[in-house]
């Protein structure tokens, strides 16, 4: 994988910054860095969600509602950027499978 198709979520810019080491080339999205601030000292591309990508979100939490396995709104939206810009989700957030479950196009990547 491109290091630059990287989309990282809020829990892997906290275990960078702790634990002091780089995330090379990549992006996360303006909702990350609202969760965690001091992400934004880590040297990634900033990704604001469109139009698009919130109506997704909305269409993905539709279905998500619809199985019974709702899951938080700010992930959901991550996961429509990710979608819609053919990015790779990195993340230990597991509400992730839930949403794969739906959205099987959801490219993700769960670290330990």
């Amino acid at each position: 994988m491109e290091a630059n198709k990287r989309l990282y979520d809020t829990n892997v810019l906290i275990d960078a910054l702790r634990n002091r080491y780089s995330l090379g080339e990549g992006s996360t999205t303006v909702l990350n860095i609202v969760e965690y601030p001091k992400g934004a000292l880590l040297d990634l591309n900033l990704l604001i969600p469109t139009v698009k990508e919130y109506a997704l979100a909305v269409e993905l939490s539709e279905k998500l509602v619809k199985e019974g396995t709702p899951v938080p709104a700010v992930d959901i939206v991550i996961a429509a950027v990710s979608i819609s810009r053919g990015l790779t989700l990195i993340t230990k957030d597991r509400h992730f499978e839930r949403i794969k479950k739906v959205a099987p196009e959801l490219q993700v990547e769960f670290l330990e």
